[in-house]
């Protein structure tokens, strides 16, 4: 196992999530996606993204800004999901984890997509900018409407850290055996390659 230094507050769930299940850590965060740790199953790597959850909460925070891009890298990567309970000595787990591939997340996806597209109603989405492209094209300089254009794309229209509901993670997902967690999910990766 390797030991990047991972500096943000759920760090200390995810080295812990990275030591139980013996998985390589990865650099950690950066402007561009990059699962948290890596594992190597019948000699392929594997990308796995973790992700943790308050007992009391239910719930999964995601990224500050997820895209459509961003969504389509979450399809290609595993999944691991722990439960904890916040204690006086800091978390602990309660050996509720789950285990699942990003196209299992596609119903959750999907929902995603479409507040990205059709917007809120308070913020416009993509098709919004989109009918509004077309009118500025041959009035506004190309440059300008493809400097708009990433804007609306890559940050604009990203949702900021949207929920996965621990109910979505229990129907999706494969709860994993808390007495041999490193070996189970090496054994579901195996099975499903």
């Amino acid at each position: 196992m390797t030991s990047n230094i991972r500096v943000t507050q759920d760090d200390a769930r995810e080295n812990h999530q990275i030591s139980i299940f013996q998985l390589d850590a990865l650099q950690g965060r950066s402007n561009k996606y990059i699962p948290d740790a890596t594992v190597m199953v019948d000699g392929i790597l594997h990308n796995i993204e973790l992700k943790t959850s308050d007992v009391k909460k239910r719930q999964v925070s995601t990224s500050r800004n997820v895209t459509l891009p961003k969504l389509e890298e979450y399809k290609k990567v595993w999944w691991i999901f722990s439960q904890f309970e916040r204690t006086t000595k800091g978390h602990v787990f309660t050996g509720e984890h789950y285990f699942m591939h990003g196209t299992d997340l596609i119903p959750w996806m999907e929902k995603q997509k479409r507040k990205i597209l059709e917007g809120t109603p308070t913020y416009g989405g993509l098709n919004h900018w989109n009918q509004c492209l077309s009118l500025l094209e041959g009035k506004v300089e190309a440059a300008t409407l493809d400097r708009l254009n990433n804007s609306f794309n890559k940050k604009g229209c990203g949702l900021n850290d949207p929920k996965i509901g621990w109910s979505d993670i229990e129907r999706y997902g494969i709860k994993l055996d808390p007495r041999r967690l490193a070996d189970h999910l090496r054994e579901l990766i195996s099975e499903r390659t």
